[in-house]
């Protein structure tokens, strides 16, 4: 799985010097040094618990340091640093001068003197910092000012706890970057924000499908890039005061933009021709096929190094993709090493504190969680044996639920295969005398279709009382500067024994991965199907709905098709997202009755209706024929109880509201439909507010969820009417009859009475031959 990281080791002082000097120099060459006091700037707020500090931290003996990385972005210069420090200290810290070092990038900002405090009130301490200390990618580093000896007998009451509200708040001031390509995707995203990526991508308003499909691609290129930040992207038929991405032809042009010359597929990046500081990025075609190459020439990554113009001749073609290889997720064909999904690094611990890893995984939302379904865990350990040793303890949590907590005892055997193992590997670590391996089965129920999934291993190795920790953490020889317990990285986790198969709709699937359209990372199999007259609500779901997909996958949607609503024909073979409103989405009148409820005017009629409603029972008897009631009795329980029929349903009002619908495919059987529906265009920002709104996401499920103008999600759910993949015969089978006990007990009679059959044909043929040797 691909990952990124946004921090860096920090930049030795002369390096540090240099991009200083050029970021002033910079600075000045383009006019900023009149304008940074000018100009009020921003504020900008870095809590500790956003530079990877979630819990308070004690700074003492044998730990005497705390260091945080943050970056900022590259188009953005500090003007001004204060850091606000909430800090509780030891009893005997009291009084002490100097007791508290702060640093920024190794240069000493401060030595905090500690209060005559009683109690373990928290203390909060004002540092103003030099601005010209901060550059793009930093480093601060709290520690006690003098280290405190082992053998101090002292020395474990002297400690500080520093809390995660502590914050670094800076006002930031523009900086205007060159007309460079090599700077993308700077500044239209900067991995180094934090915040939700904002996007405005402007074009025709009458744009054409390969327009369309271009705006698509490099929407989904920075869902990609933003991640977990997430991005909103915006559709426009002008230019913004901000950074803005124009996509046009000749003849697909949005009115008042004056276009740069193109020979071909051109990318030119330039200056805003109203906001100096603010960039445009115009991707040219002659053509919707040229307009298309400089949009996948900027995805792919495909552009020169530098300069401010590239025309795009050829690309080279691109391999096409398989089901369920999107970059973002956990390959599910194979045991996965966890050096594949988390650095080496974090897999191992120098000291004696616990090591504690957090392996995050991305998974298909298909993956078939039912009965006792399990994955394979191979976990291996190592960790140093030393005489004050009082053993290691490992606990395994899958998604925060404790799978395993054990005393690893390794036993000569396993340790001898081990070692074989990693001495056939290349790898030498005599120092790790112990090894341990455990093969564990994990339930496979507990993914669901959340897509995140955590698997949380812990090695405990103590080493007896503080003062013994204290020592070995405190030994500076570098010969010992070694791992004292590892999570070996050759460990495996293996989802290749749960089949892909998802009963549908499911709108959580939806949700959370945009499934099943991105089964295929590069939305293949997709189609978009746009009102014959969209409007830029449509236009701004469309966009964004995109950028989502990008999210889960982590690649571009670069072959997916985009139609309008008289062209649906085309794309029959294809998963379709349908986007409209009340009056200019006509698809919605046409496959009303495809759809899981009768018609959505505006808001439901029984709005007091509880979210949750009963199960009622499905009988395969009518209950209005004349019929014995013993038969309508066994009609009643041949299948289990099933939820509302949803065309029951009807939904009327005046207020502003939308529907996210699922339905299969009218035009193909087992292709699926998702409808962005709502009363009026506005109102479809109800549905992507709640796409990019962690809270409401996990309310959106079943096969219809409905959204008010007040934030308020409801959703309701009916039996699945078809699937997504394929499942083997035989758990096929047992699927199906899962929900039918009186079938299912009819299949067993039988089978147990042919089982009969034949064991009575075998013994009556057995004596026949026995009889037949006796008589002669």
């Amino acid at each position: 799985m691909t990952k990124r990281n946004d921090h860096t080791t920090p930049a030795t002082p002369v390096r540090r010097l240099a991009r200083q000097a050029l970021r002033t120099l910079l600075a000045l060459g383009m006019g900023l040094s009149g304008s940074l006091a000018a100009s009020p700037g921003r504020d900008l707020v870095v809590p500790f618990s956003q530079m990877g500090q979630r819990e308070a931290v004690t700074l003492k003996r044998g730990h005497p340091s705390q260091r945080l990385p943050f970056a900022l972005r590259a188009d953005e210069v500090v003007s001004s640093a204060v850091l606000l420090l909430e800090v509780v200290q030891s009893p005997m810290l009291a009084g002490r001068a100097g007791a508290l070092e702060v640093r920024l990038n190794g240069e000493v900002v401060t030595r905090l003197d500690a209060p005559n405090a009683s109690g373990k009130a928290s203390i909060r301490h004002t540092v103003p910092i030099d601005p010209r200390l901060v550059l793009d990618r930093n480093e601060l580093t709290l520690q006690l000012a003098e280290p405190v000896e082992c053998s101090n007998p002292e020395g474990a009451g002297l400690w500080a706890q520093i809390s995660p509200t502590s914050s670094l708040n800076l006002v930031m001031a523009p900086l205007p970057l060159a007309d460079d390509l090599s700077l993308l995707p700077a500044p239209f995203f900067d991995p180094r924000d934090p915040r939700r990526n904002e996007l405005t991508l402007v074009f025709s308003p009458r744009a054409s499908a390969a327009t369309l499909q271009a705006a698509g691609n490099v929407a989904s290129w920075f869902g990609a890039l933003s991640a977990y930040r997430g991005v909103r992207i915006q559709a426009r038929d002008r230019l913004p005061a901000g950074n803005a991405i124009v996509l046009a032809t000749p003849e697909d042009a949005p009115p008042g933009v004056v276009l740069p010359p193109m020979a071909g597929a051109t990318v030119t990046m330039a200056t805003h021709p109203d906001q100096p500081q603010r960039k445009v990025l115009y991707l040219l075609g002659r053509d919707g096929e040229e307009l298309r190459r400089a949009a996948d020439a900027l995805v792919r990554g495909q552009l020169p190094g530098q300069g401010s113009t590239a025309l795009i001749d050829r690309l080279t073609e691109a391999a096409p993709r398989q089901a369920w290889d999107a970059p973002n997720w956990t390959p599910t064909h194979r045991p996965v090493r966890l050096d594949e999904l988390v650095p080496a690094a974090s897999l191992s611990a120098r000291d004696a504190r616990p090591l504690d890893v957090d392996v995050p995984m991305r998974l298909p939302p298909d993956l078939f969680a039912w009965r006792d379904r399990k994955v394979q865990l191979d976990l291996r350990t190592r960790y140093e044996a030393r005489p004050d040793d009082q053993g290691a303890t490992v606990r395994v949590r899958f998604n925060g639920v404790t799978r395993l907590e054990e005393l690893l005892d390794p036993g000569t055997t396993g340790r001898w295969l081990d070692n074989l193992q990693r001495s056939v590997r290349g790898e030498r670590d005599e120092a790790l005398t112990q090894a341990a391996r455990r093969n564990l089965r994990i339930p496979v129920a507990t993914l669901g279709t959340q897509s995140y999934t955590h698997l949380g291993l812990t090695l405990e190795h103590s080493v007896g009382s503080e003062a013994v920790e204290c020592a070995l953490a405190s030994r500076t020889d570098a010969a010992l500067d070694r791992p004292r317990s590892v999570i070996d990285g050759a460990s495996t986790i293996d989802f290749s024994g749960a089949p892909h198969f998802l009963p549908m709709p499911d709108l959580a699937a939806f949700a959370n991965t945009t499934h099943p359209y991105t089964r295929l990372a590069d939305l293949a199999e997709t189609a978009v199907v746009l009102p014959d007259q969209p409007s830029h609500e449509d236009l701004d779901a469309y966009l964004t709905l995109m950028g989502r997909a990008g999210e889960a996958t982590g690649l571009s949607a670069r072959l997916v098709q985009v139609v309008h609503a008289r062209h649906v024909a085309q794309v029959a073979g294809r998963d379709l997202i349908v986007i409209g409103s009340a009056g200019n989405q006509r698809l919605f009148a046409d496959w009303a009755a495809e759809m899981p409820f009768r018609d959505l005017a505006a808001v439901r009629a029984a709005a007091a209706a509880p979210a949750s409603q009963p199960r009622t029972a499905r009988s395969l008897v009518p209950t209005d024929l004349a019929l014995p009631g013993w038969l309508h009795w066994v009609g009643e329980i041949w299948q289990r109880d099933e939820l509302p029929a949803l065309e029951s349903l009807a939904f009327r009002g005046t207020d502003p509201q939308a529907a996210l619908v699922g339905f299969e495919s009218p035009l193909a059987a087992n292709r699926s439909v998702v409808g962005l529906m709502a009363t009026t265009p506005a109102a479809l920002s109800f549905i992507t507010d709640a796409l990019l709104d962690g809270s409401r996401l996990s309310q959106i499920h079943g096969h219809v969820t409905l959204f008010e103008e007040s934030g308020r999600v409801t959703a309701y759910s009916a039996d699945p009417t078809y699937a997504s993949g394929d499942l083997p015969w035989l758990s096929w089978i047992r699927w199906k009859l899962s929900d039918r006990p009186v079938l299912l007990w009819a299949v067993l009679m039988l089978a147990i009475l042919v089982l009969s059959a034949v064991i009575y044909v075998l013994l009556q043929r057995h004596a026949l031959r026995r009889h037949a040797g006796a008589s002669t």
